[in-house]
């Protein structure tokens, strides 16, 4: 699927793009899909890696409880003979959710790298917290990989995808390893990676579009058109 890296980054970053409602409507079709997507388009023209993101249909991380924390993706990097199995959630926080802040597409870089400290510092509280919650439990060792059957060795790493710009002042690029400050899980560590930051970056080095495989997305929007074949967009 063709994506418009200008009209993506102008409807999820900027408020004045969208109606109330519209983002969260928006990402329950595409959300995790997009952002899972985008990475493995980095990874494939960036990192010169093969990512393999595993059908969550079938396989999710979980830690094989009954009752117990899951996550949203097994994606699986592959270079040459080294291979990295990250546990993934993801989350996909714009300019309308809360303490969101707008991010137009002509800021330049020293205020870009402001408002990104800004959105880091709104979650980082959730990502350090000793009390488990929806952001800290990528630390958390999920080992549903054992059912996977897969015919590599691996290093897992937990991965926290983003869609919106978000990073520590002190961090460059779009992709990079935190350390915590303590380690209260499994983890000491997390990678992160800005969807927004990224195609930010393809955009100012010429790039309007990129293809990325959505296939959840595409089924689901197969299934709107069914149900509402004959929608008047000009009412």
């Amino acid at each position: 699927m063709n994506i418009d890296i200008d009209r993506l980054i102008t409807y999820f970053d900027l408020k004045s793009s969208t109606d109330y409602g519209d983002t969260t409507a928006t990402i329950s079709v595409v959300g995790e899909d997009l952002c899972a997507g985008i990475f493995s388009h980095y990874c494939q023209t960036q990192r010169e890696s093969n990512a393999e993101i595993l059908d969550p249909n079938k396989w999710i991380p979980t830690t094989l409880k009954k009752v117990g924390r899951r996550l949203d993706r097994w994606i699986l990097e592959t270079k040459d003979e080294e291979s990295i199995l990250y546990q993934t959630e993801i989350k996909n926080w714009c300019s309308r959710a809360i303490g969101g802040v707008e991010i137009p597409l002509d800021v330049g870089a020293e205020e870009l790298n402001r408002l990104a400290e800004v959105n880091w510092n709104h979650h980082i509280v959730e990502l350090e917290s000793p009390e488990p919650n929806g952001l800290n439990k990528v630390l958390v060792d999920m080992i549903s990989d054992k059912n996977l059957g897969l015919n590599v060795v691996y290093k897992k790493e937990p991965l926290l995808l983003l869609w919106h710009v978000a990073k520590p002042l002190d961090k460059t690029g779009c992709f990079f390893n935190y350390q915590l400050p303590v380690k209260h899980f499994d983890y000491d560590h997390v990678l992160v990676f800005s969807c927004s930051l990224y195609l930010r970056q393809l955009l100012a080095n010429g790039v309007a579009q990129i293809s990325v495989d959505l296939p959840n997305v595409k089924r689901r929007l197969q299934q709107l058109n069914r149900l509402f074949p004959n929608v008047d967009q000009t009412q």
